[in-house]
């Protein structure tokens, strides 16, 4: 009998498809959609009901399968197919991590884990798709990495992080930090000065883009981030920042890390 795992999912209530990321036997990876009325809401929501309730995997090589009803109102895999799933493709960094080798000890964001490694003595951040519609957003993020490397103005990119052939993630620093306040305007202005410097617009400027330190700040989310000419937009990103940082709003917000302080 095969050991399932459902790593991550996503649910829909509203009529759509929901969609899992099962890891097989410690070791394969499949993603499973389910029609909509299939199960419960509760049990899709809920991995230890459902996994009980899921029909046997069919046999074969396949990634990606389909449950709906059958004739007989019964749950069954309706099709499966292997499919080649998208890749990061800005594999600038030379180093490459087994997502299996990772040890998940805090979910930050969906997507987002505090982690540790058999080859490092400290925790690191895990940033990385879950699910393949997510990998364009990854894809920019590691490429703006590359682009700030060395300039003190975002955590260490540590490496890439691949699930089997391909790469869905990226490890980052795990930054002693909190998020901006009006009293860090400052700065957060020269961390944004710093970025403007490279010619890159940020894209989504909010305090919770900031991890700040006594004496710096730095900046994460990249996933909007872009190269540009254009001086009129990157003038206006860093007006609009003090609007930004003093706002009341939770709009970003994110994950908070810490680790030794670093200057």
């Amino acid at each position: 009998m095969q050991d399932l795992e459902i790593l991550h999912l996503s649910v829909d209530d509203t009529g759509l498809e929901s969609y899992y990321r099962v890891l097989v036997d410690g070791k394969y990876f499949k993603f499973v959609s389910i029609d909509s009325g299939v199960y419960d809401v509760e049990d899709l929501t809920f991995p230890k009901a459902l996994l009980s309730k899921l029909p046997q995997l069919p046999p074969g090589e396949w990634n990606l399968g389909h449950i709906a009803k059958d004739e007989n109102n019964s749950p069954r895999f309706v099709w499966t197919v292997q499919k080649t799933f998208p890749s990061i493709q800005n594999t600038w960094h030379p180093k490459l991590v087994d997502y299996l080798s990772l040890n998940l000890i805090k979910r930050l964001l969906p997507n987002v884990y505090e982690a540790t490694m058999p080859e490092l003595p400290f925790p690191v951040i895990v940033k990385f798709a879950r699910f393949p519609w997510e990998i364009e957003y990854y894809d920019q993020e590691t490429q703006v990495y590359s682009w700030i490397k060395g300039h003190n103005i975002g955590p260490e990119f540590l490496g890439h992080v691949t699930e089997g052939e391909r790469v869905i993630g990226f490890l980052l620093q795990k930054v002693q930090g909190r998020h901006a306040e009006s009293a860090d305007l400052e700065l957060c202005r020269i961390a944004v000065s710093n970025l403007h410097d490279l010619g890159i617009h940020h894209g989504d400027l909010n305090k919770h883009n900031f991890l700040v330190q006594p004496t710096r700040a730095y900046l994460i989310d990249f996933e909007g981030s872009a190269k540009t000419d254009d001086r009129k937009a990157l003038e206006l990103e860093l007006e609009g920042l003090e609007g930004q940082i003093c706002s009341g709003s939770r709009k970003g917000g994110n994950y908070a890390v810490s680790s030794q302080p670093q200057d």
